[in-house]
């Protein structure tokens, strides 16, 4: 995935470019270090604008300046959330990693240094591996594949009952379950529990 920013601006004129450069990584990353920037060729002193054809997950590519094609690469370290052990599942990743520095890369998915307690394993993590956006997710109300509680309303009758979910789900989502040997569809109401209208 290509990000195009464009900055016209006349207070760029006089503008580090270096700083630019670091200003862009900053917006996604808060916490990367840059340690060194490398431009080729050299970049003018003064510019009226400074296009960025790079990707924030990678740390080389171009860039434009007043119409002209520059290739920078970075050297850099960022704080990334490193797993202490294997994760499964669903399971929660709290007091199962560490904070760790390691040498900017190209990153498939942006990494997670905040871990909270609603965060799981949205598939087997690897010992060692960096936690990130696409191997964890908001631990959901209902788990997949989990028994699940179920309310059915009809009129003046309450019925209650059990059911396995086939999809995860948040409070107020529409999942599958299966129910009876069928497959319906239910609304998830709280932590373990959905309701069948």
């Amino acid at each position: 995935m290509k990000k195009w920013i464009i900055l016209f601006s006349p207070l760029l004129l006089f503008a580090d470019i270096k700083k630019e450069i670091t200003n862009f990584y900053k917006h996604y990353y808060p916490k990367i270090i840059i340690e060194k920037i490398k431009i080729k060729p050299s970049p003018p002193k003064k510019y009226k604008s400074i296009n960025f054809l790079l990707s924030p997950k990678r740390s080389f590519g171009n860039i434009k300046i007043d119409n002209k094609y520059y290739y920078i690469k970075i050297k850099a370290k960022i704080p990334v959330c490193i797993s202490t052990q294997i994760i499964k599942t669903n399971q929660e990743i709290i007091n199962r990693c560490k904070i760790k520095k390691t040498d900017f890369k190209n990153f498939y998915s942006k990494p997670i240094t905040k871990i909270t307690h609603d965060l799981v394993a949205s598939k087997i993590i690897s010992k060692n591996s960096i936690i990130n956006v696409s191997n964890t997710k908001k631990k959901p109300d209902v788990f997949k594949n989990s028994s699940v509680s179920v309310i059915i309303q009809s009129k003046n009758i309450t019925i209650s009952s059990t059911a396995k979910a086939l999809e995860d789900g948040y409070r107020g989502d529409e999942i599958k379950i299966l129910f009876n040997k069928k497959i319906k569809n239910a609304i998830v109401s709280k932590k373990g529990a959905v309701k069948i209208k």
